[in-house]
């Protein structure tokens, strides 16, 4: 099986280096470029299933891909970015300033803190495992999931661990293609492409 993870294109919070997760905002023009190319790099694969995240972002990055293509979008709050509570929309300079002692505890045991109204690593980890595992019981050949930044990493991080400790040894940039394949019960990270 092949499952496809592209992360969005690039919204202005993306651009502005702001921290967000539950926001629900639209592509900005780069954005758009960047899911136009992708659909470039689909266009000759056949999908059996697409999932998306509940949010605005990865639905219009679908579409574009998708264009033209008869094909369900499946959409799935396990693979919605974290939700960063009270830190939802300010950039690390901001939150430092009106959370100094939240950003202590978030720096000394970043897996468990929980921003206020928001979710720690640990419980968006396990939203995103939970959906890994019930890929594994698809009959497909070809999976496609539109997804987000941190969602990504979450996915490298389970293939490789089954834990957080390789969650910020990746990157994931807007509009990048990870190519996972699932053969013989495992997966592996077959590739990660950039658009640009």
């Amino acid at each position: 099986m092949n499952i496809y993870f592209l992360r969005h294109g690039q919204t202005e919070q993306n651009k502005n280096k702001t921290y967000y997760g539950r926001l629900d905002v639209k592509l900005n023009s780069t954005g758009i470029i960047q899911a136009e190319k992708a659909g470039e790099f689909f266009k000759n694969i056949e999908l059996d299933k697409v999932f998306i995240s509940e949010k605005t972002r990865t639905l219009q990055t679908a579409e574009i891909v998708l264009k033209g293509r008869e094909t369900k979008l499946i959409k799935d709050r396990r693979i919605n970015e974290i939700d960063f509570g009270v830190f939802e929309g300010k950039t690390y300079d901001e939150i430092c300033k009106l959370y100094p002692e939240e950003v202590k505890l978030w720096e000394k045991e970043w897996e468990r803190f929980c921003p206020m109204n928001g979710e720690s690593y640990e419980m968006f980890y396990k939203r995103v495992k939970s959906f890994m595992e019930d890929i594994k019981k698809l009959d497909a050949e070809n999976i496609l999931v539109v997804a987000h930044g941190g969602v990504i990493r979450a996915v490298y991080s389970y293939i490789l661990d089954e834990n957080l400790r390789f969650y910020w040894k990746f990157s994931s940039r807007n509009g990048d293609i990870s190519l996972i394949k699932y053969k013989y019960g495992d997966f592996f990270i077959d590739s990660i492409m950039h658009v640009d």
